[in-house]
Protein backbone atom coordinates (compact mmCIF):
# COMPACT_ATOMS: atom_id res chain seq x y z
CA UNK A 1 0.00 0.00 0.00
CA UNK A 2 1.45 3.32 -1.07
CA UNK A 3 1.50 6.35 1.18
CA UNK A 4 -1.21 7.94 -0.94
CA UNK A 5 -3.42 4.84 -0.73
CA UNK A 6 -2.97 4.74 3.03
CA UNK A 7 -3.94 8.40 3.34
CA UNK A 8 -7.03 7.81 1.22
CA UNK A 9 -7.99 4.85 3.41
CA UNK A 10 -7.60 6.99 6.51
CA UNK A 11 -9.71 9.76 5.00
CA UNK A 12 -12.42 7.25 4.15
CA UNK A 13 -12.44 6.06 7.75
CA UNK A 14 -12.77 9.64 8.99
CA UNK A 15 -15.69 10.32 6.65
CA UNK A 16 -17.49 7.22 7.79
CA UNK A 17 -16.83 7.94 11.46
CA UNK A 18 -18.35 11.39 11.04
CA UNK A 19 -21.54 9.81 9.68
CA UNK A 20 -22.00 7.35 12.56
CA UNK A 21 -20.96 9.61 15.42
CA UNK A 22 -17.61 8.14 16.42
CA UNK A 23 -16.27 10.77 18.78
CA UNK A 24 -12.71 12.01 19.06
CA UNK A 25 -10.70 9.44 20.95
CA UNK A 26 -8.86 10.71 23.99
CA UNK A 27 -7.54 8.94 27.03
CA UNK A 28 -7.22 12.13 29.08
CA UNK A 29 -8.29 11.52 32.66
CA UNK A 30 -9.16 7.86 32.03
CA UNK A 31 -7.18 4.95 33.39
CA UNK A 32 -7.44 1.79 31.38
CA UNK A 33 -8.48 -1.43 33.05
CA UNK A 34 -6.09 -2.84 35.63
CA UNK A 35 -7.88 -6.16 35.93
CA UNK A 36 -5.27 -8.95 35.85
CA UNK A 37 -7.29 -11.00 33.35
CA UNK A 38 -7.33 -8.10 30.89
CA UNK A 39 -3.58 -7.56 30.66
CA UNK A 40 -3.18 -10.04 27.81
CA UNK A 41 -4.37 -7.34 25.41
CA UNK A 42 -1.26 -5.20 25.74
CA UNK A 43 0.82 -7.82 23.96
CA UNK A 44 -1.85 -9.68 21.96
CA UNK A 45 -0.20 -8.93 18.63
CA UNK A 46 -2.61 -10.29 16.04
CA UNK A 47 -6.39 -10.29 15.99
CA UNK A 48 -8.99 -11.41 13.45
CA UNK A 49 -11.79 -8.99 12.55
CA UNK A 50 -14.83 -10.69 10.98
CA UNK A 51 -17.37 -8.54 9.13
CA UNK A 52 -20.43 -10.59 8.28
CA UNK A 53 -24.08 -9.93 7.67
CA UNK A 54 -26.87 -9.83 5.13
CA UNK A 55 -24.90 -7.71 2.63
CA UNK A 56 -22.90 -10.85 1.82
CA UNK A 57 -25.96 -12.18 -0.04
CA UNK A 58 -25.48 -9.51 -2.69
CA UNK A 59 -21.74 -9.98 -3.01
CA UNK A 60 -20.80 -6.61 -4.49
CA UNK A 61 -21.73 -4.11 -1.78
CA UNK A 62 -20.23 -3.22 1.55
CA UNK A 63 -21.86 -4.09 4.85
CA UNK A 64 -24.44 -1.34 5.59
CA UNK A 65 -22.67 1.31 3.50
CA UNK A 66 -23.94 -0.47 0.40
CA UNK A 67 -27.29 1.30 0.83
CA UNK A 68 -25.88 4.80 1.42
CA UNK A 69 -25.72 6.76 -1.84
CA UNK A 70 -22.81 8.96 -2.93
CA UNK A 71 -20.31 8.08 -0.23
CA UNK A 72 -17.20 10.15 -0.99
CA UNK A 73 -14.58 7.42 -0.52
CA UNK A 74 -15.86 5.40 -3.51
CA UNK A 75 -17.28 8.21 -5.65
CA UNK A 76 -15.33 6.92 -8.66
CA UNK A 77 -17.66 3.90 -8.76
CA UNK A 78 -20.67 6.18 -9.41
CA UNK A 79 -22.94 4.16 -7.07
CA UNK A 80 -22.44 0.94 -9.02
CA UNK A 81 -21.70 -0.69 -5.64
CA UNK A 82 -24.93 0.61 -4.11
CA UNK A 83 -28.51 -0.57 -3.82
CA UNK A 84 -31.49 1.11 -2.22
CA UNK A 85 -32.24 0.52 1.48
CA UNK A 86 -35.47 -1.20 0.44
CA UNK A 87 -33.46 -3.67 -1.65
CA UNK A 88 -30.80 -4.01 1.01
CA UNK A 89 -33.18 -4.94 3.82
CA UNK A 90 -34.81 -7.60 1.61
CA UNK A 91 -31.45 -9.42 1.51
CA UNK A 92 -32.37 -10.77 4.95
CA UNK A 93 -34.90 -13.05 3.28
CA UNK A 94 -32.10 -14.86 1.39
CA UNK A 95 -29.50 -14.97 4.14
CA UNK A 96 -28.99 -18.69 4.83
CA UNK A 97 -25.62 -19.61 6.39
CA UNK A 98 -26.07 -23.36 6.04
CA UNK A 99 -22.29 -23.95 5.89
CA UNK A 100 -21.40 -21.84 8.91
CA UNK A 101 -18.48 -23.43 10.74
CA UNK A 102 -16.64 -20.89 12.92
CA UNK A 103 -14.52 -23.68 14.42
CA UNK A 104 -12.93 -24.18 11.00
CA UNK A 105 -12.34 -20.43 10.61
CA UNK A 106 -10.77 -20.01 14.00
CA UNK A 107 -8.72 -23.20 14.00
CA UNK A 108 -6.91 -21.88 10.92
CA UNK A 109 -6.46 -18.50 12.60
CA UNK A 110 -5.07 -20.03 15.78
CA UNK A 111 -2.54 -22.06 13.81
CA UNK A 112 -1.51 -18.85 12.03
CA UNK A 113 -0.73 -17.11 15.31
CA UNK A 114 -3.89 -15.08 15.93
CA UNK A 115 -4.70 -14.52 19.60
CA UNK A 116 -8.16 -12.96 19.52
CA UNK A 117 -11.12 -12.46 17.22
CA UNK A 118 -13.88 -9.85 16.90
CA UNK A 119 -17.20 -10.63 15.17
CA UNK A 120 -19.74 -8.05 13.98
CA UNK A 121 -22.78 -9.05 16.02
CA UNK A 122 -24.70 -6.06 14.61
CA UNK A 123 -23.54 -3.53 12.05
CA UNK A 124 -25.15 -0.19 11.14
CA UNK A 125 -27.84 -2.02 9.16
CA UNK A 126 -29.26 -3.16 12.50
CA UNK A 127 -29.48 -6.88 11.69
CA UNK A 128 -28.58 -8.90 14.80
CA UNK A 129 -26.72 -12.19 14.50
CA UNK A 130 -28.19 -13.36 17.79
CA UNK A 131 -31.89 -13.81 18.69
CA UNK A 132 -32.43 -10.57 20.56
CA UNK A 133 -35.47 -9.83 22.66
CA UNK A 134 -35.27 -6.25 21.38
CA UNK A 135 -37.51 -6.27 18.30
CA UNK A 136 -37.49 -8.73 15.42
CA UNK A 137 -34.91 -7.38 12.95
CA UNK A 138 -32.40 -10.18 12.99
CA UNK A 139 -32.02 -13.94 13.12
CA UNK A 140 -35.00 -14.20 15.46
CA UNK A 141 -37.24 -13.48 12.47
CA UNK A 142 -35.29 -14.63 9.42
CA UNK A 143 -33.43 -17.69 10.71
CA UNK A 144 -36.08 -19.02 13.11
CA UNK A 145 -34.11 -17.80 16.10
CA UNK A 146 -30.84 -19.47 15.15
CA UNK A 147 -28.02 -17.93 17.20
CA UNK A 148 -24.91 -17.23 15.10
CA UNK A 149 -22.98 -15.58 17.92
CA UNK A 150 -22.91 -18.54 20.31
CA UNK A 151 -21.12 -20.97 17.95
CA UNK A 152 -18.53 -18.25 17.30
CA UNK A 153 -17.96 -17.71 21.02
CA UNK A 154 -17.67 -21.44 21.62
CA UNK A 155 -15.22 -21.82 18.72
CA UNK A 156 -13.05 -19.03 20.11
CA UNK A 157 -12.81 -20.80 23.45
CA UNK A 158 -12.23 -24.21 21.87
CA UNK A 159 -9.31 -22.85 19.86
CA UNK A 160 -7.80 -20.74 22.62
CA UNK A 161 -8.70 -17.33 21.18
CA UNK A 162 -9.93 -14.41 23.24
CA UNK A 163 -13.58 -13.57 22.50
CA UNK A 164 -14.35 -10.18 20.95
CA UNK A 165 -17.77 -8.82 20.04
CA UNK A 166 -18.30 -5.84 17.72
CA UNK A 167 -21.52 -3.90 18.21
CA UNK A 168 -22.67 -0.81 16.32
CA UNK A 169 -25.12 1.42 18.21
CA UNK A 170 -26.06 3.36 15.04
CA UNK A 171 -29.02 1.51 13.54
CA UNK A 172 -30.25 2.48 10.09
CA UNK A 173 -33.10 0.00 10.10
CA UNK A 174 -34.48 1.38 13.35
CA UNK A 175 -34.15 4.94 11.99
CA UNK A 176 -35.08 4.10 8.40
CA UNK A 177 -38.17 6.35 8.28
CA UNK A 178 -36.45 9.34 9.89
CA UNK A 179 -33.00 9.48 8.28
CA UNK A 180 -31.49 10.19 4.90
CA UNK A 181 -29.72 7.54 2.85
CA UNK A 182 -27.82 10.16 0.86
CA UNK A 183 -24.41 10.69 2.44
CA UNK A 184 -23.92 14.24 3.73
CA UNK A 185 -27.40 15.55 2.93
CA UNK A 186 -28.17 18.41 5.26
CA UNK A 187 -24.50 19.38 5.52
CA UNK A 188 -24.66 22.58 3.47
CA UNK A 189 -21.05 23.47 4.23
CA UNK A 190 -19.67 20.30 2.61
CA UNK A 191 -22.48 19.26 0.26
CA UNK A 192 -24.57 22.31 -0.63
CA UNK A 193 -27.93 21.47 -2.12
CA UNK A 194 -27.62 17.71 -1.56
CA UNK A 195 -31.12 16.23 -1.18
CA UNK A 196 -32.24 13.79 1.46
CA UNK A 197 -32.97 10.29 0.12
CA UNK A 198 -35.61 7.85 1.28
CA UNK A 199 -35.81 4.06 1.27
CA UNK A 200 -35.88 3.92 -2.54
CA UNK A 201 -33.26 6.64 -2.89
CA UNK A 202 -36.06 8.99 -3.85
CA UNK A 203 -35.41 12.69 -3.08
CA UNK A 204 -37.22 14.02 -0.01
CA UNK A 205 -38.08 17.65 0.59
CA UNK A 206 -37.48 17.10 4.30
CA UNK A 207 -37.13 14.30 6.80
CA UNK A 208 -40.23 13.29 8.77
CA UNK A 209 -40.12 14.25 12.45
CA UNK A 210 -39.56 11.46 14.95
CA UNK A 211 -42.55 10.60 17.11
CA UNK A 212 -42.52 11.51 20.77
CA UNK A 213 -40.41 9.13 22.84
CA UNK A 214 -38.56 7.75 19.83
CA UNK A 215 -35.06 8.61 21.01
CA UNK A 216 -35.67 7.28 24.52
CA UNK A 217 -37.01 4.02 23.09
CA UNK A 218 -33.98 3.75 20.80
CA UNK A 219 -31.55 4.23 23.67
CA UNK A 220 -33.34 1.51 25.64
CA UNK A 221 -33.19 -0.71 22.55
CA UNK A 222 -29.40 -0.26 22.20
CA UNK A 223 -28.82 -0.74 25.91
CA UNK A 224 -30.87 -3.93 25.82
CA UNK A 225 -28.68 -5.26 23.01
CA UNK A 226 -25.47 -4.52 24.89
CA UNK A 227 -26.75 -6.13 28.08
CA UNK A 228 -27.76 -9.25 26.16
CA UNK A 229 -24.31 -9.60 24.60
CA UNK A 230 -22.64 -9.15 27.98
CA UNK A 231 -24.82 -11.63 29.87
CA UNK A 232 -25.69 -14.50 27.49
CA UNK A 233 -22.30 -15.90 26.49
CA UNK A 234 -20.09 -16.12 29.56
CA UNK A 235 -16.82 -14.24 29.67
CA UNK A 236 -16.34 -11.71 26.86
CA UNK A 237 -12.81 -10.40 26.48
CA UNK A 238 -13.22 -7.46 24.06
CA UNK A 239 -16.17 -5.15 23.43
CA UNK A 240 -15.72 -3.24 20.17
CA UNK A 241 -18.20 -0.39 19.80
CA UNK A 242 -18.56 1.66 16.60
CA UNK A 243 -20.39 4.87 17.39
CA UNK A 244 -22.92 6.21 19.88
CA UNK A 245 -25.05 7.01 21.72
CA UNK A 246 -23.37 6.17 25.02
CA UNK A 247 -26.28 4.33 26.63
CA UNK A 248 -24.29 2.39 29.22
CA UNK A 249 -21.42 3.57 31.38
CA UNK A 250 -18.01 1.96 31.52
CA UNK A 251 -18.67 1.10 35.17
CA UNK A 252 -21.90 -0.70 34.26
CA UNK A 253 -20.08 -2.67 31.56
CA UNK A 254 -17.40 -3.76 34.02
CA UNK A 255 -20.02 -4.75 36.58
CA UNK A 256 -21.27 -7.30 34.04
CA UNK A 257 -17.83 -8.24 32.63
CA UNK A 258 -15.05 -7.32 35.12
CA UNK A 259 -12.11 -8.35 32.91
CA UNK A 260 -13.39 -6.95 29.61
CA UNK A 261 -11.37 -4.61 27.39
CA UNK A 262 -13.46 -1.83 25.78
CA UNK A 263 -12.59 0.39 22.84
CA UNK A 264 -13.31 4.17 22.88
CA UNK A 265 -15.78 4.49 20.02
CA UNK A 266 -18.91 4.80 22.16
CA UNK A 267 -17.67 6.91 25.05
CA UNK A 268 -14.77 8.82 23.48
CA UNK A 269 -12.39 7.03 25.85
CA UNK A 270 -11.56 3.41 26.51
CA UNK A 271 -8.83 0.89 27.16
CA UNK A 272 -7.17 1.20 23.76
CA UNK A 273 -7.08 3.50 20.74
CA UNK A 274 -8.37 2.33 17.35
CA UNK A 275 -6.74 3.93 14.30
CA UNK A 276 -8.19 2.54 11.09
CA UNK A 277 -6.50 1.52 7.83
CA UNK A 278 -3.73 4.08 8.35
CA UNK A 279 -0.75 4.06 10.69
CA UNK A 280 -0.74 6.89 13.23
CA UNK A 281 1.66 9.76 12.57
CA UNK A 282 3.45 9.03 15.83
CA UNK A 283 3.60 6.10 18.22
CA UNK A 284 0.47 6.19 20.41
CA UNK A 285 0.74 6.10 24.16
CA UNK A 286 -0.73 3.11 25.95
CA UNK A 287 -2.60 0.24 24.34
CA UNK A 288 -3.66 0.62 20.73
CA UNK A 289 -4.84 -1.43 17.80
CA UNK A 290 -4.77 -0.83 14.04
CA UNK A 291 -7.76 -2.34 12.24
CA UNK A 292 -7.27 -3.05 8.56
CA UNK A 293 -8.69 -5.05 5.62
CA UNK A 294 -7.11 -8.21 4.21
CA UNK A 295 -9.29 -8.75 1.09
CA UNK A 296 -9.11 -6.32 -1.81
CA UNK A 297 -12.16 -4.10 -1.44
CA UNK A 298 -14.48 -3.14 1.42
CA UNK A 299 -15.00 -4.60 4.88
CA UNK A 300 -17.93 -6.78 3.82
CA UNK A 301 -17.86 -9.81 1.54
CA UNK A 302 -17.44 -9.39 -2.23
CA UNK A 303 -17.55 -12.23 -4.73
CA UNK A 304 -14.13 -11.59 -6.26
CA UNK A 305 -12.53 -13.00 -3.08
CA UNK A 306 -9.10 -11.50 -3.73
CA UNK A 307 -6.83 -11.13 -0.73
CA UNK A 308 -3.78 -8.91 -0.41
CA UNK A 309 -0.51 -10.86 -0.26
CA UNK A 310 0.53 -12.34 3.06
CA UNK A 311 3.74 -10.35 2.75
CA UNK A 312 1.71 -7.16 2.93
CA UNK A 313 0.16 -8.31 6.21
CA UNK A 314 3.55 -9.28 7.60
CA UNK A 315 4.93 -5.85 6.78
CA UNK A 316 2.01 -4.07 8.43
CA UNK A 317 2.17 -6.36 11.44
CA UNK A 318 5.89 -5.70 11.87
CA UNK A 319 5.34 -1.94 11.78
CA UNK A 320 2.47 -2.06 14.25
CA UNK A 321 4.33 -4.35 16.65
CA UNK A 322 7.46 -2.17 16.51
CA UNK A 323 5.30 0.59 17.99
CA UNK A 324 3.75 -1.70 20.60
CA UNK A 325 0.33 -2.05 18.99
CA UNK A 326 -1.96 -4.90 17.99
CA UNK A 327 -3.03 -5.57 14.42
CA UNK A 328 -6.69 -6.46 13.83
CA UNK A 329 -6.99 -7.67 10.24
CA UNK A 330 -10.43 -8.08 8.70
CA UNK A 331 -11.89 -10.96 6.67
CA UNK A 332 -15.43 -11.58 5.42
CA UNK A 333 -17.34 -14.89 5.12
CA UNK A 334 -19.61 -15.81 2.25
CA UNK A 335 -23.39 -15.68 2.77
CA UNK A 336 -23.47 -19.44 3.38
CA UNK A 337 -21.02 -19.02 6.27
CA UNK A 338 -17.99 -20.51 4.54
CA UNK A 339 -14.74 -18.59 4.29
CA UNK A 340 -13.26 -18.14 0.79
CA UNK A 341 -10.46 -20.49 -0.23
CA UNK A 342 -8.14 -17.47 -0.29
CA UNK A 343 -8.67 -17.08 3.46
CA UNK A 344 -7.30 -20.56 4.18
CA UNK A 345 -4.46 -20.10 1.70
CA UNK A 346 -3.37 -16.89 3.39
CA UNK A 347 -3.69 -18.43 6.84
CA UNK A 348 -1.48 -21.32 5.76
CA UNK A 349 1.09 -18.86 4.40
CA UNK A 350 1.03 -16.89 7.62
CA UNK A 351 1.43 -20.12 9.59
CA UNK A 352 4.52 -21.03 7.59
CA UNK A 353 5.99 -17.58 8.18
CA UNK A 354 6.10 -18.05 11.95
CA UNK A 355 9.39 -18.78 13.71
CA UNK A 356 10.35 -22.47 13.70
CA UNK A 357 7.65 -23.24 11.13
CA UNK A 358 8.47 -25.94 8.61
CA UNK A 359 9.07 -24.57 5.08
CA UNK A 360 6.30 -25.27 2.56
CA UNK A 361 6.89 -28.28 0.34
CA UNK A 362 6.55 -27.11 -3.24
CA UNK A 363 8.10 -28.25 -6.49
CA UNK A 364 8.85 -24.71 -7.57
CA UNK A 365 9.07 -22.76 -4.35
CA UNK A 366 10.39 -19.51 -5.84
CA UNK A 367 7.68 -19.11 -8.45
CA UNK A 368 4.86 -20.38 -6.23
CA UNK A 369 5.71 -18.17 -3.27
CA UNK A 370 6.05 -15.10 -5.45
CA UNK A 371 2.72 -15.83 -7.10
CA UNK A 372 1.10 -16.02 -3.68
CA UNK A 373 2.60 -12.77 -2.50
CA UNK A 374 5.11 -14.64 -0.34
CA UNK A 375 8.37 -12.83 0.55
CA UNK A 376 11.28 -13.74 -1.71
CA UNK A 377 14.45 -11.92 -2.72
CA UNK A 378 12.71 -10.77 -5.89
CA UNK A 379 9.50 -9.90 -4.08
CA UNK A 380 10.35 -8.59 -0.59
CA UNK A 381 7.55 -8.42 1.91
CA UNK A 382 7.20 -4.64 1.83
CA UNK A 383 6.30 -4.58 -1.88
CA UNK A 384 2.61 -5.03 -2.55
CA UNK A 385 1.56 -6.39 -5.89
CA UNK A 386 -1.23 -4.33 -7.35
CA UNK A 387 -4.43 -5.32 -9.05
CA UNK A 388 -7.88 -3.95 -9.70
CA UNK A 389 -10.26 -3.87 -6.78
CA UNK A 390 -14.02 -4.39 -6.95
CA UNK A 391 -14.39 -1.51 -4.52
CA UNK A 392 -11.85 0.80 -3.04
CA UNK A 393 -14.17 1.61 -0.15
CA UNK A 394 -12.67 1.26 3.28
CA UNK A 395 -15.82 2.10 5.17
CA UNK A 396 -16.83 -0.20 7.95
Amino acid sequence: MSRQEEQQAGQAAQAQHAAIGVTHQTQTGYQRTQHPDAQWFGNAGLGLFIHWGISSVHGNIDLSWGMMADTPWDAHLHNQNKITPEEYFKLAERFNPDRYDPDKWLRAAKEAGFRYAVLTTKHHDGFTLWPSAQGDWGVQKYLQGRDLVRPYVEACRKNGLKVGLYYSPPDWHYHRHYMSFHYGSGDEARFPGRAHYGLRHEPLASLPPKPEGFDAAYRAYVRGHVEELLTRYGQIDVLWFDGGPAVITMEEIRALQPSIVVNPRMHGYGDFLTPECRMPEARPEGWWELCDIWPEGPWGYVKTERYKPTGWVLGRLAHVRSWGGNYLINVAPRPDGEMPAAYYERMAERRRSRPNAKPPRRKNAASNTAAAGWPTAAHPFWIRRRGPSPSSATSR
